[in-house]
């Protein structure tokens, strides 16, 4: 996400983030009993295990009580965890703060520390967590990823971006050599393993809302078989890659997965007037992984970066796009792509190391999956796979 727009969203959240801190502060100075100073708030949330702890210091004898509030003020201490949400940051666990007599409140948030619990949640509140907020695995702190397990912050994490599960399903796919005649994701046809969105309707309960499913099936001779649905993209994702991989070798295609595979049937094709695959050798498709630093002459609607200081001469580019806009990024979530060095070409001997990513650049500055940087801080690499 280019700096502007997420310079934009963050004062939208911000925005947010003091309108529901104000209306907070007026619920309290409002419902509060009479003969206050001081409102002290404590709240703490794990998925649905919330916990609220106020103390009212009088103004007559200066001494604390225990208040408690009306549910709205938890609705809205509730709604303010998810409006500072950060995708794979996730939110705070504990707000504590004080509220004066003219409402002002003052706050401070607790992102990762272990909250000082009235009463432990159980573990399927760490769950209801993830899932609801979810987090990249290197930021499930210590003490929660100690009570779950890796397996399952792992499975947690896949649940989120139903796009990205997608893609990688198809990327997993293409790396294991299976032919790509043999499945369709959204598609049918016939000898192809298919997983496709469906309707459902309650049997037996006539105008009930329809809500989508996943149909995963073989098609062959215009029939259906080993027909399964599925509640969640998750659950279909599960039956249709186990089918495929159990039968890996029913699947595969005969050629070479990679260097053999015509430039039509990659997963992953050029886009916003980039270049060809048959311009590039040696390709495979790889998963670039966050930290990779690689830069672009022109704009932001292609899809075909180099690795960061890859000199002009070896991207085999045209002289006149040396003049370009330059622009260097960080992968800040991992992304496909097809990888392969430049073959010679416009009077340049080629043989950078180019990467061609799953969406074009200005969709993935979008989802944060990539961040542009002022300079590169790493050399240019000749490889960069799973």
């Amino acid at each position: 996400m280019n700096d502007a727009l997420e310079d934009l969203l963050e004062g939208e959240r911000k925005i947010e983030e003091r309108e529901l801190l104000g209306k907070i502060g007026t619920m309290v100075a409002h419902f509060v009993p009479v003969d206050w100073a001081v409102v002290t708030l404590a709240y703490r949330a794990m998925g649905e295990h919330t916990e609220l702890s106020v103390l009212v210091r009088r103004a007559t004898d200066y001494n604390l009580y225990s208040w408690t509030p009306p549910a709205v003020v938890a609705e809205h201490l509730d709604k303010l965890r998810a409006v500072m949400y950060r995708r794979g940051r996730g939110t705070w666990f504990e707000l504590t703060g004080m509220v004066a007599v003219n409402s002002d409140i003052d706050v401070r948030y607790w992102w990762d520390d272990n909250p000082n619990w009235r009463e432990e949640p159980p573990v399927s509140a760490l769950v209801e967590e993830l899932e609801r907020f979810p987090r990249d695995a290197v930021m499930v702190p210590e003490w929660m990823a100690d009570r779950l397990s890796r397996p399952v912050i792992a499975t947690l994490e896949d649940a989120v971006y139903y796009g990205d599960v997608e893609r990688r399903v198809e990327g997993e796919l293409a790396e294991l050599g299976v032919d790509p005649r043999f499945y369709r994701i959204r598609d049918v046809a016939d000898g192809a393993w298919c997983m496709v969105p469906t309707e459902y309707s309650a049997p037996g309960v006539p105008g009930s809302a329809e809500r989508p499913r996943w149909a995963v099936f073989l098609a062959f001779g215009g029939k259906q078989l080993a027909r399964a649905e599925f509640a969640t993209f998750q659950q279909a994702v599960r039956y249709f890659f186990g089918h495929l991989v159990l039968h890996l070798t029913a699947f595969r295609d005969e050629r070479a997965p990679d260097e053999n595979r015509p430039t039509e049937e990659w997963p992953i094709q050029p886009v916003g007037g980039d270049r060809g695959l048959d311009n590039y050798s040696g390709k495979k498709l790889i998963t670039v992984t966050p930290g990779t630093e690689i830069d672009r002459y022109g704009d932001l609607f292609g899809n075909t970066v180099f690795a960061a200081r890859t000199e002009f001469p070896y991207r085999s580019q045209p002289a006149e796009e040396a003049d370009l806009p330059y622009r260097i990024y960080r992968v800040h979530h991992s992304i496909r792509a097809v990888m392969g060095q430049v073959v010679a070409s416009h009077d340049q001997p080629g043989g950078g190391t180019a990467y061609v990513l799953e969406r074009p650049l200005n969709e993935l500055l979008y989802s944060g999956a990539l961040v542009e940087i002022t300079q590169a801080t790493t050399r240019a690499a000749d490889d960069d796979t799973d």
